[in-house]
């Protein structure tokens, strides 16, 4: 690189110390902290995503609910979708494959809010964990996955 320099430095009549200032220039690079401080500093304000659970009655019996909602500019998206996968405990027969996937591949994002319904029945009303895997978009800018674990009374249906 150096010799190329030197050689575009001849061939245009810079001086020596022309050249030499543009190889010193050209070798330094930024430190690392730098980079890591510019990186996503365009990104917008993320309004956030809310993820609540709770127990309804549906036509079959209970059912627990999954809501995911967008605020602001971000959006759910469809495909790869939403991903609940209740923890196994004793006491709770979950009546739909497991885990309980919601995906569209025919539609970019989901229309807000995204339900999510899981028919179960329980012996008891001790709580259920879930973990609710998402994935998200920053319209126009940056793509993400989020998660969330949620803890829910089942009531004892």
């Amino acid at each position: 690189m150096r010799a190329l320099i030197w050689v575009t430095a001849a061939v245009f009549g810079l001086g020596v110390g022309a050249a030499r200032a543009e190889t010193v220039g050209a070798g330094a690079a930024p430190p690392l902290d730098r980079l890591i401080e510019r990186f996503n500093a365009g990104a917008p304000v993320q309004h956030g995503v809310t993820v609540e659970g709770w127990v309804e009655d549906g036509p079959a019996g209970a059912e627990l609910v999954v809501r995911i909602e967008s605020r602001g500019e971000v959006k759910l998206i469809a495909d790869p979708g939403i991903t609940v996968t209740p923890t196994a405990r004793p006491g709770i027969v979950w009546l739909t494959e497991l885990p309980h996937r919601r995906v569209d591949p025919a539609l970019e994002y989901f229309t807000p809010p995204a339900l999510l319904r899981l028919p179960f029945t329980a012996s008891d009303a001790g709580p259920v964990e879930l973990l609710v895997e998402y994935a998200y978009c920053v319209v126009d800018f940056q793509c993400f996955f989020g998660e969330e674990t949620l803890t829910v009374a089942t009531g004892g249906s």
